[in-house]
């Protein structure tokens, strides 16, 4: 079955050079949302102002306290702060960022780019998720080392937490099962080499391409 994201995983070309990545005290901002999660779920009345927050911090000031609306785009866009394109839904801030949209981020299909590809804190990755074209999921590497990266997500088992463990190696690269993950998300402003961007292009033909799938078929 099509899904959005594997959809964009599509557009997204093989590059030659995938630049260092990072989002500075992402650990930090992480483990102070995990630790008030321990032991609740978002059904308990003390964790809907947490929720709130999430939705503020994407434009849903007024949100209805439903807290049968998935929340984990929220939780991702929270996270990562004011500079991430923060979005109700995964698919719309990874839209966002193939189109250009916020210049400190790129997008990276990873089964092109699998043997690049190192984990670092603040790298989000999305993948499809069943229901439905437009469903999906993400969520961000907490930390990275000794063997493992760690990835949290919010609205998982109705909580937030940390969702799984990939083995890397002493270099981050990749070395376990990935599952279903199709697109990373880098913020590259402050981790970009003297060598260079990924093929400086590449977003740009990435961006033309998806915008010419959804003219076609008609989503925006």
């Amino acid at each position: 079955m099509s899904n959005v994201i594997t959809d964009i995983e599509a557009t997204l070309p093989r590059v030659d050079f995938i630049p260092d990545s990072g989002v500075s005290g992402i650990y930090d901002t992480i483990a102070r949302e995990l630790e008030r999660w321990i032991g609740k779920k978002e059904t308990d009345q003390s964790m809907l102002d947490t929720l709130a927050d999430y939705w503020a911090s994407v434009g849903w000031t007024s949100w209805d306290k439903n807290t049968s609306t998935p929340w984990s785009a929220a939780f991702v866009s929270y996270v990562l702060g004011p500079d991430f394109p923060g979005a109700s839904s995964h698919r719309k801030y990874v839209q966002e960022i193939v189109a250009g949209s916020a210049p400190d981020w790129e997008a990276f299909s990873i089964p092109k780019n699998l043997d690049q590809i190192k984990l670092n804190p603040g790298d989000v990755l999305v993948k499809p998720r069943s229901g439905g074209w437009g469903n999906s999921h993400g969520a961000v590497v907490m930390e990275a080392g000794g063997g493992v990266a760690r990835l949290a997500g919010g609205n998982v088992s109705n909580t937030a937490k940390v969702e799984s463990e990939i083995k890397i190696d002493d270099d981050r690269h990749i070395v376990g099962d990935l599952g279903s993950f199709a697109v990373i998300l880098k913020n590259t402003a402050a981790g970009s080499s003297a060598g260079g961007r990924s093929a400086s292009i590449a977003p740009i033909v990435a961006g033309l391409a998806l915008a010419a799938f959804f003219l076609i078929r008609g989503s925006t």
